[in-house]
């Protein structure tokens, strides 16, 4: 029996909420709208189902991606040829108790913010403007107007190789500029977060003035992954390629935005091969005019960077 029979034997003993889905178009579940097929897609809506696919992965050394909602990433045209997981059920739960908030990692950042804001909770106002799930928050230490989602987290649990929940303080999960140290495990499944008290008026005003913010200083229209840089130290990604001219500058179908310069734009059924040539023009530009070596946020999958500075889509 291989991986692809078992895993559909795992999905089979659930409830039948799940769904298990073979080559299926990644481009359906990035907000991107790239990518070629994952050999396996799969939503997972229990702790015990995860586990059983982080097992598969260890038995059969097949490949395991969570995707989240898909909001910062770029996906190979080739595709993946492993598991792309999604969490739904059990892991898109939000518990309540005080000022703490106990919220599964398939949770949207969108909706941590406004039911935080209606229980009258403050420290997530700025995740409202953030597209993608607690997961990926975790991981990514996701954040915006200077506040980062590791600020308000108590502890984590997250699932080792071997099917096993752990929770880890925050010191332990390694919070810092744009990452975490979670990606050491096979997946992050919740969180306790602390939040504070406030008036349930102040902080929604507070939290719809960042997203206007927001959505006056960053394309919302079109397809796209977010900031595909990380901000250099005491700079702006977005202000180091303006200055360089590159508002507008097109490969393919990607554009880097003339809104914000530190997006790019699926404009025009871009590829991922466009889309990482133009990654490969900023990089360049850049340095050769700034000194500044830009480091990608967006994540990939189905791709390597090779030393030759140019992406390689993994075939194995």
């Amino acid at each position: 029996m291989g991986w692809k029979k078992e895993l559909t034997l795992i999905v089979q003993c659930q409830s039948g909420v799940s769904k298990l889905r073979f080559d299926e178009p990644l481009s359906k579940h990035t907000y991107f709208g790239i990518g070629g097929p994952a050999a396996a897609y799969v939503e997972v809506n229990s702790i015990g189902e995860l586990a059983a696919v982080a097992q598969l992965k260890r038995r059969w050394n097949v490949p395991v991606a969570i995707i989240g909602r898909g909001s910062n990433l770029l996906v190979s045209d080739a595709g993946y040829t492993g598991i792309v997981v999604r969490l739904i059920g059990v892991f898109d739960q939000l518990e309540f108790d005080g000022n703490h908030v106990h919220v599964g990692a398939g949770v949207s950042l969108p909706r941590l913010s406004k039911t935080a804001a209606r229980h009258g909770l403050s420290g997530v106002e700025f995740a409202l403007g953030i597209p993608g799930s607690v997961g990926g928050a975790l991981i990514m230490n996701a954040g915006a107007w200077g506040s980062s989602f590791g600020d308000v987290v108590e502890h984590v649990e997250v699932m080792t190789d071997e099917g096993k929940l752990i929770r880890l303080g925050h010191d332990d999960a390694g919070f810092g500029y744009r990452h975490s140290g979670l990606n050491a495990y096979f997946c992050a499944t919740s969180a306790l977060l602390q939040l504070t008290s406030g008036d349930v008026k102040t902080i929604t005003d507070c939290m719809n003035t960042l997203y206007q913010k927001k959505i006056a200083s960053q394309p919302f229209a079109e397809e796209n992954s977010g900031c595909m840089f990380k901000n250099p130290p005491d700079n702006s990604a977005g202000k180091l390629i303006d200055e360089c001219g590159l508002k507008g500058y097109r490969i393919g179908g990607a554009k880097v935005s003339e809104i914000h310069a530190n997006f790019i734009l699926n404009l025009d059924n871009a590829t991922a091969q466009d889309v990482l040539e133009l990654v490969c023009h900023i990089q360049t530009c850049v340095k050769q005019d700034k000194g500044v070596d830009l480091e990608m946020e967006v994540k990939l999958l189905g791709f390597e960077y090779g030393t030759n500075s140019e992406y390689r889509t993994i075939i194995a």
